[in-house]
């Protein structure tokens, strides 16, 4: 290999190698951020199943008939 080869190559393998890291830690911050939004999601989901069960236990206190009852009782 002659050395205007290798005065030509050595820029053109930095250059290459200097985009390749870039790419390599835009996809891991990407990939962190993923994450990060995949477990806030999870806890999301959780709190809103949560909530479905307390919203359950309400309609079923309301429309149970002893609470019917009760409230008729109160008016009177």
């Amino acid at each position: 290999m002659n050395s205007s080869t290798l005065a030509l190559l050595i820029p053109i393998i930095a250059i290459v190698g200097g985009y390749t890291l870039a790419i390599m830690k835009m996809r891991q911050k990407n990939y962190s951020t993923s994450n990060a939004q995949q477990a806030e999601n999870q806890a999301l989901r959780a709190e809103l199943d949560n909530l479905r069960n307390r919203v359950e236990v309400l309609e079923q206190l309301v429309t149970d008939d002893s609470f019917q009852l009760k409230r008729e009782f109160k008016r009177v």
